[in-house]
């Protein structure tokens, strides 16, 4: 075990402003840890256990967090930037104002995870479970869902251009007020199972007609 994951799991209650910059921490076991603030850059924490760690305003930018367990974590206002979260398990996870924007999230389980606020720009989410998430707000410009599960995610109001959603499922996501304007490979047949409103910015491959408030047809 590397000195700087012994001292890590042995601290892991005071990780106040901690610096672990490019270290080790490969199947450290942070459970339940406080880690606020703490500066984790370039640090390796592939399939270290986080679930229940406190993680606000932390900095993991470039690290590497493959099969990372962040289940459950707290984690405002973090800092994920072109990090590797690859089939890491962030259900009911609550990352508000985080931003990973160039990260790549590739099957990552974040169901139910509150995102509301946080920055996706240019992140791949492809074959994510995002079911029953909270984007409200987010930043999802140019980000990646090819193969994504958005069952009823709350995408209102977000920022969704040219995003790609190749074979992305929909059903039930509420995309009321969201911008989707050049997004790649959505189709009406996507839009249909979704929630939208008259304030909803669709592609402009995507016409419509509003019947009324509710109801809509595609020319």
């Amino acid at each position: 075990m590397s000195a700087e994951k012994s001292r890590a799991e042995n601290s892991k209650k005071s990780l106040h402003n901690a610096d672990f910059t490019g270290a080790d921490l490969k199947q450290a076991d942070l459970s339940s840890g406080v880690l606020i603030e703490a500066c984790l850059k370039g640090a390796d924490l592939s399939e270290a256990d986080l679930c229940d760690t406190d993680v606000s305003s932390a900095n993991f930018e470039g690290a590497r967090l493959h099969r990372t367990l962040l289940h459950r974590c707290r984690g405002r206002d973090a800092n994920f930037t072109r990090a590797t979260l690859t089939q890491a398990n962030l259900v009911e996870a609550n990352l508000i104002g985080a931003d990973f924007s160039h990260a790549n999230l590739s099957e990552s389980n974040i169901e139910g995870a509150d995102l509301k606020n946080t920055k996706f720009k240019n992140a791949n989410l492809s074959d994510t479970n995002m079911t029953g998430a909270f984007l409200s707000n987010a930043n999802l410009s140019d980000t990646n869902f090819t193969n994504a599960d958005l069952i009823a995610t709350d995408l209102t109001n977000s920022d969704l251009t040219g995003s790609n959603f190749e074979n992305t499922y929909l059903n039930h996501a509420d995309l009321s007020g969201a911008n989707l304007k050049q997004t790649k490979n959505l189709t009406c047949e996507q839009i249909e199972t979704t929630f939208i409103t008259r304030d909803t910015l669709l592609p402009d491959n995507l016409r419509l007609k509003w019947i009324s408030d509710t109801e809509y047809e595609f020319d």
